[in-house]
């Protein structure tokens, strides 16, 4: 019922998209709503049930009672299992304990019901004229109410975290093709192309097997970009082929003027990347770093271990300066953006200038399934 009502409610105040962060509803405030209407409709099909069964209601300080005090020990419960953190927890781990809890606060439901009546009633605190089995009937009434309260609010918070993730999953579906169909249009921009054609153009003459492989490795740039569309990782050495392929194409145009040298720790080829990270990385230091120093310039490609992590290096010749070289803006938030959605927290890039070079570093999780599964968000 809990769960029915938390629906409609968040039904209810859905707005859209380009609207949703001016009025989202803050999780208390559905927790709450929910919460009082779950035992009101609790309370009021009681009291009908009772009738039916008896031809009379229950009186109605009876009812209001009942409904405070259900109010507040479910309450209690939502805090057991958020301070113990149980939501995060498996079902064989929760369970027993969760059964126990419910137990436990039972009893003093019971206990405070007894209270109360004795006071309502003017005859002092102590337990109503029951049978021992009638005690033990409500006890265990008690306790089936907080379980079944705390297998919905389960639900209702596995259906809530398995949304967000959909729609984690959707935005990252959707950044990863924005940014490959980003680089795929880089590639095959008018400059692009014109220079790479160019490049080869003069080979056809001069040197027919060199003119050969330019048109392999431009083939093979443009193959991979389309094939990637819908990849989410790729294993190291094949993005490190295709920036192998990019390079030496733009090594037809800058000659001697490109210098380049890899410095790859062994055993990494398997581990995955997100398609087009590094060779975005590369791409961006030739045209904004070499490509414009008269004297052309170095470019060190590195690739190591870290703690638990690897880490992708690209070094280049120039010097930068945050927000000053034109173009470079876009592909780094995006860049940016795309580690931060993929890997959350666990994954970092930064930028700096050491000794005339300058140094793009991206740390990222050792393997694919170090990628976290949920969004780090308060519960309601």
């Amino acid at each position: 019922m809990l769960v029915v009502v938390a629906g409609i409610l968040r039904r209810a105040i859905m707005v859209q998209p380009a609207h949703r962060h001016r009025y989202r509803v803050p999780p208390w405030l559905v927790y709450w709503v929910t919460q009082l209407t779950g035992w009101a409709l609790y309370i009021a099909l009681f009291q009908f049930v009772n009738y039916l069964d008896t031809g009379r209601s229950t009186p109605l300080d009876v009812a209001i009672q009942q409904y405070f005090i259900g109010v507040g020990v479910s309450h209690a419960m939502r805090g057991i299992i958020l301070r113990n953190h149980w939501l995060e927890k498996g079902i064989g781990f929760t369970l027993p304990r969760l059964i126990l809890a419910a137990s436990l606060l039972s009893v003093i439901a019971f206990l405070i019901e007894n209270l109360v009546h004795g006071i309502l009633t003017a005859s002092g605190p102590g337990f109503r004229s029951w049978t021992t089995l009638e005690h033990l009937g409500r006890i265990i009434n008690w306790t089936l109410l907080l379980s079944i309260w705390s297998f919905a609010y389960f639900a209702y918070n596995y259906f809530v975290r398995h949304r967000r993730e959909e729609i984690r999953n959707l935005r990252l579906e959707t950044a990863n093709r924005e940014n490959q169909l980003a680089t795929l249009r880089a590639q095959l921009n008018p400059h692009f192309m014109f220079n790479a054609l160019n490049s080869i153009r003069a080979l056809v003459d001069e040197n027919p097997e060199q003119a050969k492989r330019a048109i392999t490795q431009l083939s093979s740039i443009l193959r991979n970009a389309m094939a990637t569309v819908k990849r989410r990782t790729v294993p190291l050495g094949e993005e490190i082929d295709i920036v192998k392929a990019y390079l030496a194409l733009e090594a037809i145009r800058y000659e001697e003027r490109l210098r380049v040298q890899f410095d790859m720790e062994e055993g990494l080829d398997r581990e995955l990347v997100p398609p087009m990270l590094l060779q975005t990385l590369v791409e961006n230091a030739v045209r904004h770093g070499v490509a414009k120093l008269p004297q052309g310039g170095d470019l060190l490609i590195g690739v190591r271990r870290g703690l638990d992590t690897m880490v992708l290096s690209v070094q280049n010749s120039g010097h930068y300066e945050a927000g000053k070289i034109s173009g470079t803006s876009i592909g780094l938030r995006n860049t940016r953006k795309r580690l931060e959605m993929i890997y959350g927290s666990g994954a970092s890039m930064n930028i700096s200038d050491r000794d005339g070079m300058v140094i793009t570093e991206v740390v990222i999780p050792m393997r694919a399934n170090d990628i976290p599964t949920e969004e780090r968000t308060s519960p309601s």
